[in-house]
């Protein structure tokens, strides 16, 4: 019974991740607004404030040179949340986890949003094509499901944006966005 009980559990957790994912995939109406990037930030560090204390996570931002970003509230949160949750999911087991999120202006006038972390990392010459692929796991973590990243590039892509990520084994992962 037990057994049944966390099948059926997990089962409930891939369908409401299918769920989402097929939400982004249709919803092409989607409300744009210019956004407070520290609102954002406060607003998911306050719904994390427990894993961000016992993880001992250090999150530095510098969001001067573009407080706003023009793009919807509930996916700028889910990126927020899912990467800030990545990183102290995957940090180094030596070394508090440090996440760095930063916001700059391209030469052609385009925002761009920066998340760097000092975590495990990734090879990227073995997971460079799969990495926002759906339910794609690189790591042994037991509450990883393979839909972070797919989900947040859904939402990226969604609405004209992009995402590159570069990583290195036992130095972090380093993600950029840029917004359309």
């Amino acid at each position: 019974i037990e057994s049944f009980k966390t099948s059926t559990y997990q089962l409930n957790e891939t369908l409401n991740d299918l769920i989402n994912v097929l939400i982004v995939k249709e919803n092409t109406d989607l409300k744009l607004e210019e956004l407070s990037v520290v609102e954002i930030m406060n607003k998911v560090k306050e719904s994390i404030s427990e894993t961000l204390r016992d993880s001992k996570a250090i999150i530095e931002t510098d969001f001067s040179d573009m407080p706003t970003v023009h793009f919807t509230k509930v996916y700028l949160e889910s990126i927020f949340l899912n990467l800030i949750t990545n990183s102290i999911k995957y940090r180094h087991p030596e070394r508090n986890p440090i996440v760095k999120i930063k916001t700059t202006k391209d030469a052609i006038g385009r925002t761009k949003l920066t998340f760097s972390d000092n975590g495990i990392g990734m090879d990227m010459s073995r997971v460079k094509h799969k990495i926002f692929g759906f339910h794609q796991r690189f790591h042994n973590n037991a509450d990883s499901k393979g839909i972070g990243l797919f989900l947040i590039k859904s939402q990226i892509n969604a609405l004209g944006g992009q995402i590159e990520v570069n990583s290195e084994v036992n130095i972090g992962t380093h993600f950029t966005i840029t917004f359309k």
